[in-house]
């Protein structure tokens, strides 16, 4: 069974995760022209800021505090931290690009959580609630990119 420790720290890894995402998607709605992706983008901000809340009360139950900066883990995958730059002056499909990336970095991150065999019950759960959530907007998001391509 994994220790107290070993889960406290895949659950900061993933603290780290959301609270990118919701940093990058709310740089992307301030920089998205189109109306409908600035309210998805806002959206998606609003949803991650919700899963980090319940990170953190998991990780409060558990005796710990967050951490400020999400785990060193998370750190080497931080590809959301480029996004204000990547976006400024950029067109839509540009921006809905770089939250795709964002995405596909966030579903590997849950991916890699959700490895462990010997998580508790109670996280797994609450872990893969939450990566069914990243996996349908990374689908979403891949979804808009392409028809933005499209068209």
């Amino acid at each position: 069974m994994m220790n107290n420790e070993q889960v406290l720290d895949k659950l900061q890894y993933l603290l780290g995760t959301v609270r990118d995402g919701e940093k990058g998607f709310k740089d992307a709605a301030e920089h998205a022209t189109d109306p409908q992706l600035r309210s998805l983008f806002t959206e998606r901000s609003a949803q991650r800021a919700s899963m980090a809340a319940e990170i953190e009360a998991r990780i409060g139950t558990m005796g710990d505090k967050p951490r400020e900066g999400g785990s060193v883990g998370a750190a080497l995958h931080r590809t959301w931290l480029n996004v204000r730059d990547a976006v400024t002056g950029r067109d839509d499909y540009q921006v809905v690009a770089e939250c795709e990336r964002g995405e596909d970095v966030a579903v590997e991150n849950y991916q890699d959580v959700l490895k462990e065999s010997d998580l508790p019950a109670d996280v797994r759960s609450l872990v893969e609630a939450q990566y069914a959530k990243v996996q349908q907007s990374h689908d979403q998001i891949r979804g808009l990119k392409d028809g933005l391509k499209a068209s």
